[in-house]
């Protein structure tokens, strides 16, 4: 049937043409009815998921702010540890510095003390008496001046070798004797 009726034809019309337009007008206002819900339908879905969208992208965006406050706050504290850090290792090289600077003041009197009278091995063994007291003496020494241990050192060693040579050489004539 045509789409457009004119007022004319309707006018000449039977009542069975009448009839068939009231009939095609009936079945064209349910297709559009049903055209309608589906447009409907579409809308309502087309808008849900506009509203789930918007309230997905607040979400989202909620957690970038949040994320961005957190990552701030992370680069604040970041720096901070970074200062800090940057703080102790000055304060570490200036302790070092003072450090070199009282090795080298140790290592000059450690220097002046071996020149010193009283840096001779003699000066150890002095008070012995016994050949038992200079062995006691001698073990004790060596576990201090030990080239090995810490304190230890490799000349003074030495002197205290040879004195204690000579005081056992002594001691073993004036027994023998």
């Amino acid at each position: 049937m045509e789409k457009f009726i004119s007022e004319e034809r309707i006018d000449k019309a039977t009542e069975e043409e009448l009839f068939e337009m009231r009939l095609w007008i009936y079945k064209e206002s349910q297709r559009l009815e049903a055209e309608q819900k589906a447009v409907d339908s579409k809308v309502a879905e087309i808008e849900a998921k506009m509203e789930r969208f918007r309230a997905k992208f607040q979400s989202e965006r909620s957690q970038f702010e949040h994320d961005k406050q957190k990552f701030k706050d992370d680069q604040a504290l970041f720096d901070q540890q970074i200062e800090i850090l940057k703080d102790g290792f000055d304060k570490l090289n200036a302790d070092k510095k003072k450090l070199e600077r009282e090795w080298k003041k140790l290592e000059q009197e450690k220097g002046y003390l071996r020149e010193d009278e009283y840096s001779r091995a003699e000066f150890f063994f002095q008070g012995v008496n016994s050949l038992l007291a200079l062995k006691k003496r001698y073990r004790d020494l060596m576990k201090i001046y030990h080239p090995d241990n810490l304190c230890g050192d490799h000349k003074l060693c030495d002197m205290i070798n040879e004195e204690y040579n000579i005081l056992l050489r002594q001691f073993d004539t004036y027994m023998k004797a």
